[in-house]
């Protein structure tokens, strides 16, 4: 039990580092303008590990999951994000709202 416990504690501390890195990406693009309560879902599905690996790949652990989302997010450029990308997603609200 309590090296489960260390275990689960060191998982949590590398998750609040990917929710970290994920924020930070967050905030850059809304000081760039973008307005949307999908930002933080948008973000995460770019930086997900499995989103274009094929079907038959092995699968990832839980610490290169969050190894390869950390360094995903580590070098996701806001600056490269169109409104098309944001809207094509489903994630920008209509202009009307």
């Amino acid at each position: 039990m309590p090296r489960a416990l260390e275990e689960r504690k060191e998982r949590s501390r590398r998750l609040l580092e990917v929710d970290d890195a994920v924020t930070e990406v967050v905030n850059q693009l809304k000081e760039r303008g973008f307005q949307s309560p999908y930002l933080r879902a948008f973000v995460v599905a770019r930086v997900n590990p499995i989103r274009f690996r094929p079907k038959d790949a092995p699968p990832l652990s839980f610490d290169e999951a969050l190894d390869r989302m950390t360094k995903a997010a580590a070098k996701f450029n806001p600056d490269k994000i169109k409104d098309s990308d944001l809207s094509s997603s489903g994630g920008a609200p209509d202009e009307g709202q």
